[in-house]
């Protein structure tokens, strides 16, 4: 059997992913990375990730597992890869993210590097996910996880095939349930730990006291409708997404959503909910796991759908223009976009732009 470095957070799903690599008879190895820069502000003990306790839970999953456990310090990577990456992304008005992001470059990045050094073969980790080869050309297909609730191939569509070949899901067939009765079955404490949350790296003062910590105050500008009539004064983009409706600082006219942040003129624009929906959209920082590009896919472009049906153009900057069936909602720059044949990514990007043309076209 191979020897395997499993990525430990602490948390349930990566201690049964680790113990079935165990019970498969690979030499395990578990590791825990520190991302967290000092003076960031641990999240909560509830949040379960990324902090000192964290850290003691997974030496007590390996301690009961018979493995080694080291702690490796990925601050610097973190810092300047994602954590930089989320605030300027944030000051220019787009909505990141940052855990797509991680896995890209933390989790089969860095720590692919240090498996390499540890003469390890693969990389195990705790996500719903499934790899397959396909038998006649030896291709490594990602696949969604096989629990629809839990499925998270949406934040693995950026890793490379070098890295595809390195990655192990071990627990991807298995509902999340299963997971739990696995981890108590073994006698592992973290069997009723509450899952992780998004933005590890936030404190328990929530995302906009993090955005003024690192970028000031903001920049106040002014709230627009498409007419260009003045609404309000907004404290700064970063503090808003496409999409929102509360917390806008204005009255009257009915229900307004952010349908726009527009950089260049530091301006919110606010409109109806149906100035939301748009039929097309820009796709930059393709990343392909098909020999070739496709024409017609399922692309879901928010993390708690299951996408929809479009037609895909691949444009000769290497951008692809994604053209739905149907207008959809709230397609946000700087989030991801997955491109998915049934069960199967064919690979993904992130949004560029909503609209057709150079502009924003509403339906």
């Amino acid at each position: 059997m191979s020897r395997v470095l499993v990525a430990m957070s602490g948390g349930v799903d990566s201690s049964v992913a680790a113990a079935l690599m165990v019970a498969e008879g690979h030499e395990v190895i578990g590791v825990t990375m520190t991302l967290l820069p000092p003076g960031s502000g641990a999240p909560s003990l509830a949040e379960g990730c990324c902090s000192i306790w964290d850290v003691q839970d997974a030496e007590k999953v390996c301690w009961r597992l018979g493995i080694r456990h080291y702690v490796f310090n990925l601050r610097e990577e973190f810092t300047r890869g994602v954590i930089a990456h989320f605030l300027e992304e944030s000051r220019l008005g787009r909505t990141p993210n940052p855990c797509a992001r991680c896995n890209s470059l933390i989790k089969f990045e860095a720590l692919v590097e240090r498996a390499r050094l540890l003469g390890a073969e693969k990389v195990a980790t705790g996500h719903y996910a499934r790899l397959r080869t396909d038998p006649s050309t030896g291709r490594i297909r990602l696949l969604r996880g096989r629990d629809p609730r839990k499925d998270q191939s949406y934040f693995l569509a950026g890793l490379r095939r070098d890295q595809l070949a390195m990655a192990c899901f071990p627990i991807g067939e298995l509902p999340k349930q299963r997971v739990r009765e696995i981890a108590g079955e073994l006698g592992l404490s973290v069997a009723e730990k509450a899952d992780s949350q998004d933005l590890c790296f936030v404190s328990e003062g929530g995302k906009e006291a993090f955005l003024r910590k690192h970028l000031g105050p903001g920049s106040p500008g002014p709230i627009l409708d498409r007419a260009g009539h003045l609404l309000g004064t907004h404290p700064g983009l970063e503090f808003f997404t496409v999409g929102q409706r509360r917390g806008l600082g204005v009255c009257g006219g009915g229900r307004l959503y952010v349908v726009e942040l527009d950089p260049v003129r530091n301006a919110l624009i606010l409109g109806q909910a149906e100035e939301l929906l748009h039929q097309e959209m820009e796709v930059g920082e393709v990343n392909w796991l098909v020999d070739e590009p496709v024409c017609r896919a399922r692309v879901q472009f928010r993390s708690t759908s299951r996408g929809e049906m479009a037609a895909l153009t691949l444009l000769p900057d290497g951008r692809v223009r994604v053209r739905f069936d149907r207008p959809q909602r709230a397609l946000c720059p700087g989030q991801c976009a997955v491109f998915y044949r049934r069960d199967e990514v064919l690979g993904g990007g992130v949004i560029a732009r909503a609209g057709a043309g150079a502009g924003l076209e509403a339906h």
